[in-house]
């Protein structure tokens, strides 16, 4: 039982509108990154990338300007329920999904796993029917089974407030609004420390770990429902990696994704699993 990564296609940006360190009008390719988190019941996905519609005619959907305007490259393989059946796994497997935020980048795919829950902070959903002046697509209320959860638990991982998703501590839900009101970052438990998906909370690892000083981003300032909760979601992320030994994985950093494990055979493995070898183990030392 274990977690690896893919990505569901990619976006492109001019690198001064994209990064907080600046720089010039070459254009920045990034992952949509997804995590596949297989568990004792079945799979949680954390965000679902774009659907298999999108990723075959992405023409019609988003659209011939909005595709240009995202610089966005996807091919019919792309889409997460193709690439699950090729590591071996049936859409019907996804039990759960877990939204870092509601922008169609990141829960498009949810359409095509319909006997899976949707999960995301309730001040996510009711941002939603603010539609495109938000940046959420009006779809996003017709799925079918979501489930929206209050982050009233204690601070973790330098978090001020989480919720404990399945009640066992495994899989934690933690309040990092600012790019959206509702947006969180997914904590999973490792057989050792922790792995940490900020979702939107940083575009790349350097923005968090750069000087405090600096203002976000152009492209974070401008798609910000809070400034100053961005920078405090940066300190956040800060804490959960130096003070408790996180690995952050922001969703758009091309060079995080290629060092994270992609394939079943390479993934990070969980703390239910540790639990999992140690009841097997223990009929031989009864």
């Amino acid at each position: 039982m274990s977690l690896l990564f893919r990505t569901s296609g990619t976006v492109a940006g001019p690198e001064f509108f994209l990064k907080r360190t600046g720089g010039g009008l070459r254009a920045t390719r990034m992952p949509v990154t997804v995590a596949v988190i297989e568990r004792p019941d079945g799979l949680v996905l954390v965000d679902a990338g774009w659907s298999r519609r999108t990723c075959a005619w992405p023409e019609r959907d988003p659209g011939r300007a909005k595709r240009f305007f995202l610089g966005l490259d996807v091919k019919p393989e792309d889409a997460l329920a193709s690439q699950l059946i090729s590591l071996g796994y049936a859409p019907g497997d996804v039990r759960h999904i877990v939204a870092t935020h509601l922008h169609i980048d990141h829960i498009g795919g949810a359409v095509d796993f319909p006997l899976a829950t949707v999960h995301c902070a309730a001040r996510e959903w009711s941002a939603v029917p603010r539609g495109p002046v938000g940046g959420y697509d009006l779809r996003t209320l017709d799925l079918p089974k979501v489930e929206r959860h209050a982050l009233a638990g204690p601070a973790a991982l330098g978090f001020e407030a989480s919720h404990d998703l399945f009640g066992d501590g495994t899989v934690l839900l933690l309040d990092a609004k600012g790019h959206t009101r509702g947006s969180v970052a997914v904590a999973v438990k490792l057989a050792e420390g922790w792995a940490l998906h900020a979702g939107d909370a940083t575009m790349f690892a350097d923005d968090f770990h750069d000087d405090a000083s600096k203002p976000p981003s152009l492209y974070m300032r401008a798609m910000a429902w809070s400034v100053a909760g961005q920078r405090e979601g940066f300190a956040h992320l800060l804490s959960a990696e130096r003070d408790h030994g996180a690995k952050v994985v922001p969703s758009h950093d091309m060079s995080v994704y290629e060092t994270l494990p992609h394939l079943r055979e390479e993934a990070w493995p969980c703390a239910w699993t540790r639990g999992k070898a140690k009841a097997r183990k223990a009929p031989k030392g009864a």
